[in-house]
C-alpha cells in the first residue's frame, strides 16, 4: 500500500488529513506515541487541540492511555485491531502492548522518523521488499533474510529484514538510509547488524547508515571500527561498481543504435539494472562524452572518479533520554 492508499483506508475514522497521517505514521513505526510527538508533528503548541486529539482515541477505544512514572506525563498506544487491518498489518506487533524497555525502543524510531518529515520511510517488510526489488532491481536472495535458502532461492516461509527497523529515502536522493538504534556503546550488535545486510549493500551503488541513540548514551568510536570492519569489505564493490557501470554503458549504446541482435540475455540484464541504478547527472554526462568519443571500450579508472562515495556513517543524537522507561530503556 501507498501512503495515499493508507491515508485513504483511515479516511471512514473521520479524522483530519493531519491527524490521519500521524495515525498511519504510529502505527507503522512504533504503535506508541507521546502528547510531545504529535506536537511536533502537527506543529503546533502543545494544550488542548494536542489532549482532544488523543483523548479523543481513547474514547473511540482506538488506543490506551497510560503512564508509567508519576509525572512523566501519558503515553498513548495504538492498539485497535481495525486500525492495523485497515492499513494491512492485521497482526503488527505494534498493536501488543510490550514491556517499558521495548515501549522506549519503539518511541526513539518514531521520534527519528518525525524529525525528518521529508524523507520517505519504509517500515513494513512488504514494503522494503518492494523498494529493493523494484526501485534498485535488487535479486530477493540479497535481502537480509531469516532462513537459509533451499538451492540459490529463500526457503519457504523467508522473512526479510528481521531487525524491524526504518529504511528512508530523502525526497530527490536515490541512497537508502539504513537505520540501526544504538541503545549502548558496544560495537558488536552494532556489526552483526551491517553484516546482515552486508549482501544488500553490496548491491547498491551507494548508502548511508545512521547510527540512532538516546542522550543517555554517549557516542563512541567504537561503531565507527565496526563500521570500518565491515564496510571495508563492502567497499571492494566499487570496482564492481565500475565494472557494472561499464557493462550499462556498452548495453545501453546497443540499445540506442538499435542493435537489438548484438544484445544477450546479460547484456539485456546490465541495460535494465543500469536504467535504476545510474541515473545521476555526472553519469549521464559521461555517458554522452563516451559516445562521443568514439571509443570501443570503457575506461573503468575513470567511472570510478563518477561514481558516488559507496557508504556512510552518520551518528544521530536524539534529544531524549527515555529515563522514564527504566535503566534499560530501548534495549531489546
Amino acid at each position: 500500500m501507498t501512503l495515499d492508499d493508507r491515508l485513504q483506508a483511515l479516511a471512514p475514522l473521520g479524522f483530519t488529513a493531519r491527524q490521519t497521517r500521524f495515525l498511519v505514521t504510529v502505527a507503522l513505526h512504533s504503535g506508541y506515541c507521546l502528547r510531545r510527538q504529535y506536537a511536533a508533528f502537527a506543529r503546533v503548541a502543545y494544550g488542548k487541540n494536542v489532549r482532544d486529539f488523543l483523548d479523543d482515541l481513547v474514547e473511540r477505544r482506538l488506543a490506551n492511555r497510560f503512564s508509567y512514572r508519576t509525572n512523566r506525563g501519558h503515553l498513548y498506544h495504538l492498539h485497535a485491531r481495525s486500525i492495523y487491518r485497515a492499513l494491512g498489518h492485521e497482526d503488527d506487533r505494534n498493536r501488543r502492548h510490550t514491556s517499558p524497555a521495548h515501549v522506549a525502543r519503539k518511541l526513539m524510531l518514531l521520534d527519528l522518523v518525525l524529525s525528518e518529515p521529508d524523507v520517505e520511510w519504509f517500515a513494513t517488510e512488504q514494503d522494503k521488499v518492494a523498494l529493493f526489488i523494484e526501485r534498485y532491481r535488487v535479486p530477493l536472495t540479497d535481502l537480509p533474510r531469516t532462513a537459509a535458502l533451499e538451492g540459490d532461492q529463500p526457503a519457504e516461509g523467508t522473512r526479510y529484514f528481521g531487525h524491524k527497523l526504518p529504511i528512508g529515502i530523502a525526497g530527490g536522493c536515490a541512497r537508502p538510509q539504513f537505520v540501526y538504534l544504538a541503545t549502548d556503546a558496544g560495537a558488536q550488535p552494532f556489526e552483526r547488524f551491517l553484516r546482515d545486510h552486508a549482501r544488500l549493500l553490496r548491491s547498491l551503488p551507494a548508502w548511508t547508515v545512521m547510527v540512532a541513540h538516546g542522550s543517555q548514551v554517549a557516542t563512541t568510536t567504537l561503531w565507527e571500527g565496526a563500521f570500518r570492519r565491515v564496510v571495508g569489505g563492502v567497499d571492494g564493490l566499487q570496482a564492481e561498481t565500475a565494472h557494472a557501470l561499464a557493462q550499462y554503458f556498452v548495453a545501453r549504446r546497443t540499445v540506442e543504435r538499435r542493435e537489438f541482435t548484438k544484445l544477450s540475455v546479460t547484456d539485456m540484464q546490465a541495460f535494465r539494472l543500469g536504467q535504476s541504478r545510474f541515473s545521476e547527472p555526472a553519469i549521464e554526462a559521461l555517458f554522452k562524452a563516451w559516445i562521443a568519443s568514439g571509443a570501443d571500450t570503457v575506461d573503468h579508472a575513470l567511472l570510478t572518479s563518477v561514481l558516488p562515495e559507496t557508504g556512510r556513517l552518520v551518528v544521530r543524537t536524539l534529544p531524549f533520554s527515555y529515563s522514564q522507561f527504566g535503566a534499560f530503556a530501548g534495549v531489546l
